[in-house]
């Protein structure tokens, strides 16, 4: 095969795998709003989600006037959320509640914002702003819509975690205090969890550790009413025999002193 008949064959193939290129691009301004949502969703439904967050993201920004529009805010949010952009996600459902209120897709978008903050929710030990942000995502969701029993039911679990990660960040100011021997600060943060968060796994350990505290800060009364509350709140806790002991070495030493 010669250069010339190469260059015959190449320049329509070319030309064929353009044609295609363009095809995939196709410019919605010159669409009619629902056929140009029809585009997106299509693009959305193939998992282009590039592609379908520039269309939704100029859709709702010049078809305000379209009855699709509230659900092509939506979809940008989902497209968002797909490609791991939560905090862009949760900004476009914030943004669907707020102008679409009447909108049957706001208790959706209220719920699926509290994922995206649930999403952006660092481990314990950071910050967590986006922790508290999505337990009060969820919980607006919970109070808005209690009907949706399934979502509720989800929002709910997510909501426990968030509470847990956050009774955990108190634990470990606590236990970090006590490894520094400041019994006074460790017993305020260890109490702090007890009261706010008294149906995590975190209340049980913090209720020991608030007696440890008190019995390195030498104030043994208090320490063995707080063992003793432990022992009989959490009998089956890891820590169940090392407060019988010290409760009982306590009591021994009171006894003593006492004579």
């Amino acid at each position: 095969m010669t250069r010339n008949t190469i260059s015959l064959w190449f320049l329509p193939l070319a030309a064929f795998i353009s044609t295609i290129g363009c095809a995939k691009q196709a410019d919605i301004t010159s669409m009619e709003p629902e056929a140009a949502y029809r585009y997106l969703e299509t693009k959305y439904e193939k998992e282009d989600y590039l592609a379908a967050v520039d269309g939704f993201d100029y859709y709702t920004l010049n078809y305000s006037g379209s009855s699709l529009v509230d659900s092509a805010q939506f979809l940008l949010g989902m497209s968002h959320f797909n490609l791991k952009a939560y905090l862009l996600a949760a900004d476009s459902f914030n943004e669907l509640v707020r102008r679409f209120p009447r909108s049957p897709l706001v208790a959706e978008a209220m719920f699926q914002a509290g994922v995206s903050y649930w999403k952006l929710s660092p481990k314990y030990s950071l910050d967590q702003e986006y922790t508290v942000k999505a337990i009060d995502a969820l919980q607006a969701f919970i109070d808005y819509f209690p009907e949706r029993s399934s979502r509720v039911r989800e929002a709910q679990e997510l909501i426990e975690k968030c509470r847990g990660k956050l009774a955990q960040k108190e634990f470990s100011s606590g236990i970090i205090y006590i490894k520094m021997k400041d019994f006074r600060s460790a017993e305020i943060y260890l109490k702090s969890v007890m009261v706010m968060y008294y149906d995590s796994p975190w209340a049980a350990e913090a209720a020991y550790w608030i007696a440890f505290a008190q019995e390195g800060d030498e104030r043994p009364d208090d320490a063995i009413k707080s063992y003793r509350d432990f022992i009989q709140k959490y009998p089956e806790h890891s820590h169940h025999l090392e407060a019988e002991e010290a409760l009982k070495r306590l009591t021994l030493t009171t006894e003593l002193d006492e004579k």
